[in-house]
């Protein structure tokens, strides 16, 4: 199934099937998905989709954060979230996702920073393969509280090895 999925930047025609991710995992309005898709065609984050057989099936996006005032989360360019619907889960689109990410960030950098909830060891299992390795943890990164009361900081370099690709 993945491998019948285009990946692609999002557009403003996506917003309808986008909106399908509220009822499952994030809560976003018409006006939210129509600025992230504006701020991508700026070049100032990416928004990829992930389409099978016309559905929208995931999602992932990648921007620039900055230094949090009330954490240590250094700035940097960030993968901030990979949402897969359930139907297509286990699929390989997160892994595919990522790593075109991956490729957008280290055309403007040579870092690429990721967070996520210590409890979330699929997230964790696959940016480990992809050459992520912790750098702190924390019961906040960049203002984001986390379940469980713990999120870990993850750090990849251009160079460093892995299995991207």
């Amino acid at each position: 199934m993945a491998s019948a999925a285009v990946l692609r930047p999002a557009v403003h025609d996506d917003v309808e099937g986008l909106l399908a991710f509220d009822i499952t995992v994030v809560v976003r309005t018409r006006d939210d998905w129509a600025a992230a898709i504006d701020k991508a065609a700026r070049g100032e984050r990416l928004l990829l989709v992930a389409e099978v057989e016309g559905v929208i099936a995931a999602f992932a996006q990648a921007h620039r954060l900055e230094q949090h005032p009330d954490d240590a989360a250094p700035a940097g360019w960030y993968l901030t979230g990979v949402t897969v619907l359930p139907l297509y889960r286990r699929a390989g689109l997160a892994r595919r996702l990522t790593t075109a990410r991956l490729a957008w960030i280290f055309a403007r950098a040579d870092e690429s920073w990721y967070f996520a909830n210590a409890q979330n060891t699929a997230s964790i299992d696959l940016h480990t393969q992809l050459g992520f390795t912790e750098v702190a943890r924390a019961a906040a990164i960049h203002g984001v509280r986390f379940d469980g009361g713990e999120g870990i900081l993850f750090r990849r370099g251009a160079t460093d090895p892995s299995t991207f690709g």
